[in-house]
């Protein structure tokens, strides 16, 4: 059975989906969003759109996805779960359910090399904004003693502390 791993935004958590067979990048926009609109745009440039579709089966049909492919994967990277992000759902479900999972999250300081990941994948300034004016929120909640964490530090990749921490070899 596989570790569901929730990662912040621009800490490579689709690097190491490519990279290790055995590691699945659930992508959520395509669970969250209905294509109306954006079907021509990547991934990146999808992420922020408030022209963008709410899909009427969000959030259970990610949870229900996440929970199908741990089985079927050694680790599941998903987005981060926040009231900000209207996706508290999914961590209230796994703490309902008794699933563990681990948060992976950068340092405070850590912004500046962020903000340069998210502008060299491609991201709009609108999602970039967002995850600014987020930033210190989500850092302070992630890091409270109720979350299984792994931090990762400045200037560092999500594979960097997974395999300090022994997910990854």
């Amino acid at each position: 059975m596989g570790k569901i791993i929730s990662a912040f935004a621009g800490v490579g958590k689709t690097y190491v989906g490519k990279k290790y067979e055995r590691v699945l990048d659930l992508e959520s926009t395509y669970f969250k969003w209905l294509e109306n609109g954006v079907a021509h745009l990547t991934e990146e440039e999808r992420k922020g759109r408030k022209d963008r579709v709410l899909n009427p089966n969000w959030p259970q049909n990610y949870i229900d996805e996440i929970i199908k492919q741990k089985d079927n994967y050694d680790i599941v990277l998903i987005q981060l779960s926040h009231k900000r992000l209207n996706n508290e759902q999914i961590f209230e479900y796994f703490d309902n359910n008794n699933i563990e999972y681990y948060v992976a999250r950068p340092n405070l300081s850590g912004w500046e090399y962020i903000e340069q990941r998210l502008i060299d994948r491609g991201n709009t300034q609108e999602f970039i904004g967002q995850v600014k004016n987020n930033f210190s929120i989500f850092i302070e909640e992630f890091s409270k003693d109720k979350y299984n964490q792994i931090v990762i530090d400045d200037g560092k990749f999500l594979e960097d502390a997974l395999i300090k921490n022994g997910f990854l070899k």
